[in-house]
């Protein structure tokens, strides 16, 4: 097995622009092969978390540091960064919605550049007190656990402050209901201290109606169970299958799977081309 490729990630296009790393440390990364996609062929809602962070641990090489100390502003660029990469031929994104103004049910595709970010020169780290407790903004590293409930604004102040600190000694549940019984007041503080400290990709873009022509801002579903192109097992090894017998070449699980997309995509191009020369011909022979 050949030493794969690592490419250099350069600082100024993550979030966290290498600020908050060491000056000669660098973050490289590898194009995933055929096993890690048969890995994600796994992936669902319930262990999406673990599987990619695994995908993260496999695909980065890191100097100077380690990859524990990469800050999850960053984990959502580094992860298109090899989405990008692998995917060569597919590496957009789809989403639906319905316009507010026409209310005309919308298809778009769109670009991973095209989502909104903040840096951390956008960011603000702030502390308040809130009932005589200190609240401060916070980074939290990449594998740092991560807290996902079903309110946005809940989850934005349990990522992006110390607030289970503030309450160590409870549960994820009565955590929760600490929070959310805070005076209207005093939560509103506290949810602006996470917005000012939040940076990263964020979770919307900006969409065009293709009847009205107005535009609006969307939200998109990044969640890890919906970042990467699940690839089916049986289609991997029809593909595996294919190139072998129409070119020799096999396929091997530790080829990088853009050479194995555009691989496959010339092959099926001679093949068709191959299958309409021999109709051609029989349709002359016929005459």
């Amino acid at each position: 097995m050949s030493e794969p490729n690592y490419f250099k990630i350069p600082y100024k296009q993550l979030p966290s622009l290498g600020q908050l790393y060491p000056k000669d440390s660098s973050i490289r990364f590898r194009i995933l092969q055929i096993r890690d996609l048969k890995y994600l062929g796994a992936l669902d809602k319930e262990n999406s978390n673990e599987i990619v962070n695994d995908i993260i641990k496999r695909c980065l090489k890191v100097e100077g540091m380690n990859v524990e100390d990469i800050y999850r502003m960053d984990r959502l660029s580094i992860l298109f960064y090899l989405r990008r990469n692998t995917f060569m031929l597919s590496n957009g994104y789809q989403t639906e919605f319905v316009c507010p103004y026409c209310e005309t049910r919308v298809s778009k595709q769109f670009q991973v550049h095209e989502l909104a970010k903040k840096t951390i020169q956008q960011s603000l780290l702030r502390k308040i007190y809130i009932e005589g407790k200190l609240f401060k903004g916070v980074y939290k590293k990449i594998f740092d656990p991560e807290y996902k409930t079903d309110d946005p604004e809940l989850d934005l102040i349990l990522n992006w402050t110390n607030a289970d600190e503030v309450y160590e000694h409870v549960n994820q549940k009565e955590l929760e209901n600490k929070i959310l019984g805070l005076p209207a007041d005093q939560y509103a503080k506290l949810r602006h201290l996470a917005t000012d400290t939040r940076c990263g990709i964020l979770s919307y873009t900006e969409l065009q109606c293709d009847k009205c022509f107005n535009k609006m801002r969307v939200g998109v579903d990044l969640s890890d169970d919906k970042l990467f192109n699940k690839v089916k097992l049986t289609t991997m090894i029809r593909n595996q299958i294919q190139v072998s017998k129409f070119c020799g070449i096999n396929l091997t699980d530790d080829m990088p799977y853009n050479e194995v997309e555009l691989t496959i995509a010339i092959v099926n191009d001679l093949s068709k081309k191959e299958a309409e020369a021999v109709s051609k011909s029989k349709g002359v022979a016929k005459q």
